[in-house]
This record gives C-alpha cells, sequence and structure tokens, in this order.
C-alpha cells in the first residue's frame, strides 16, 4: 500500500520536512525557555545592616543573561528562524530586553559596590563625617535614592521589573558619576594624610580609613603600628587607672617576636580637642 501510494519515491521530501519541524521545534523550545526564565527569574536578596535589601547572586545573573543573549544572536543564523516571522519577532524582543537588562545590570552592580563601599566609611565613623562635611552630605543624597531604589525592587524582586522602573538606567549611571565624585574626593583626602605623615604610605585606604574613623580608640589604631614601623608588633596599654582626659597610656613597645621593651616614660593618648 505505502509502495502504490509513491512514499519511497517522497523519501527525500519528507526528510526536509521532517528536519524542518525539528529545526522550528528546536527553536521554539529555546524561545520558550527564555521567555519562561526570565519571566519567573527572582532576584537574590540578602538584609545588609538591618536597614535595606542588596542583590547578590550576579555571577550567575550575568552567566545566564550572557547564556540566553548568545543563544539569541545564534539563532538567527538558522534558517529555520528566518522563514517563521513569530521567531523573529520574539527573538528580537528577547534579545532586546536582555541588552537592557544586561545593561542596567552592569551598571547595577557597580553603584552597589559603591554604595557598600561609601556607606561604611561615611555612615560607619563621626570622625569621617566630620572630616569631608560636602563628601558626607552629597552622599546623603545618593544613599536616599538608592535606598529608596532597593526598597522599590524588595517589594517585586523579579528580574524583568528592573525593565518597568523609568529612566533606571539613567539613575544608575549618575548616582554612579556622584559616588566616583565622592570617592575622588576621599582618596584627595588620603593622600594629604599620607603627605602629612608619611608612615601612613605603607598603609592600604581600607588601613587608613580605619585610623582615621577610629581615632577615638586606640586599640583599632595600635593594631596597624606594625605595618608602619618595621620590626614594631605593637605597643602595650597601660592598665593603671587613667587621668581625665586620656583615652589609653603607652608603657611598652612590643615587638613582632613578642618582646617587650618599657618606655623610659609612659605615653598619654588624649583626646583631641582642636
Amino acid at each position: 500500500m505505502l509502495w502504490d501510494h509513491g512514499v519511497i519515491a517522497r523519501k527525500k521530501e519528507m526528510g526536509e520536512i521532517l528536519r524542518t519541524a525539528q529545526g522550528e521545534m528546536a527553536l521554539e523550545i529555546f524561545l520558550g525557555q527564555v521567555r519562561d526564565r526570565w519571566m519567573k527569574q527572582e532576584l537574590e536578596l540578602v538584609l545588609y545592616q538591618n536597614r535595606v535589601r542588596l542583590i547578590r547572586g550576579w555571577d550567575d545573573l550575568f552567566s545566564t543573561l550572557d547564556d540566553h543573549t548568545g543563544g539569541l544572536v545564534l539563532m538567527k543564523s538558522s534558517p529555520y528562524y528566518r522563514s517563521v516571522r513569530e521567531f523573529q519577532e520574539d527573538g528580537n524582543l528577547w534579545e532586546d530586553r536582555l541588552t537592557k537588562l544586561r545593561a542596567i545590570f552592569d551598571m547595577w552592580v557597580d553603584v552597589q559596590r559603591r554604595w557598600v563601599y561609601l556607606e561604611g566609611i561615611l555612615f560607619g565613623s563621626t570622625d569621617i563625617k566630620a572630616q569631608l562635611p560636602t563628601e558626607y552630605s552629597r552622599f546623603k543624597s545618593v544613599d536616599s535614592e538608592f535606598v529608596a531604589l532597593m526598597r522599590r525592587i524588595a517589594s517585586r524582586p523579579y528580574a524583568m521589573e528592573a525593565l518597568n522602573v523609568e529612566n533606571l538606567l539613567r539613575t544608575l549611571e549618575r548616582l554612579g558619576n556622584l559616588m566616583g565624585i565622592i570617592q575622588r574626593a576621599l582618596g584627595d583626602y588620603l593622600e594629604k594624610q599620607r603627605s602629612d605623615f608619611s608612615r601612613f604610605y605603607f598603609l592600604g585606604d581600607d588601613d587608613l580609613l580605619e585610623i582615621i574613623g577610629n581615632s577615638g580608640e586606640p586599640g583599632k589604631v595600635i593594631a596597624h603600628v606594625g605595618k608602619m614601623f618595621a620590626g614594631i608588633g605593637g605597643a602595650r596599654q597601660s592598665t593603671e587607672a587613667l587621668p581625665e582626659g586620656c583615652l589609653t597610656r603607652l608603657d611598652a613597645m612590643v615587638s613582632k617576636d613578642g618582646e617587650v621593651v618599657p618606655f623610659y616614660k609612659p605615653i598619654d593618648i588624649v583626646k583631641d580637642t582642636g
């Protein structure tokens, strides 16, 4: 019966139809996977300092974005893609969406990193706040806007929601630029501290900021002495009662090997009244 209908003679034609159907099905499955993944993709949030939820898991997010964007670009070279208008429309739509998401997330991860760094410095120390009042005031404005944005995202923590926030990329770029200005001012300030006391050149920015930000806590400052003076591990704080206004009294130098060398005369560390 099959022979009578000439099926064998049409074997090549049927094979082509089958390959086309399989090719179109593969594209349809891939587009469905992209659509389902990103319509359901939630942002992983973690509470920071009991103030705001920040995004984490950036690596997985970027990896999936790159895989899907690359797949959508590669799909355009398929003959089955070019022959079906719906594939072209969906492919272009999702390529555009994911490209925009990538640009937003690239800026977002940088802005969040800068915010965490500056928040710890400018809000974590009254000394730094007093030394850099202009930068502190500028960062307060940035902080208010950034925290409001993160709280909005936390209320609907879906990746695609980022595309619904009006001018989000432009907002993130502006916040990033403002924090860049603050960081440069902070760098200039640290350079001045180093020029005033050259031993500070032996310290990285984080260590120097810890010293400046904890000037009223000698114990935290002493912990960095060994980085500034070769052979010295630190200084010993006296256990005697301290006079009024004295933060601590140093009565000996301690080597890196633990050898204690008493001072001829103890050194009182007093509060700065300037």
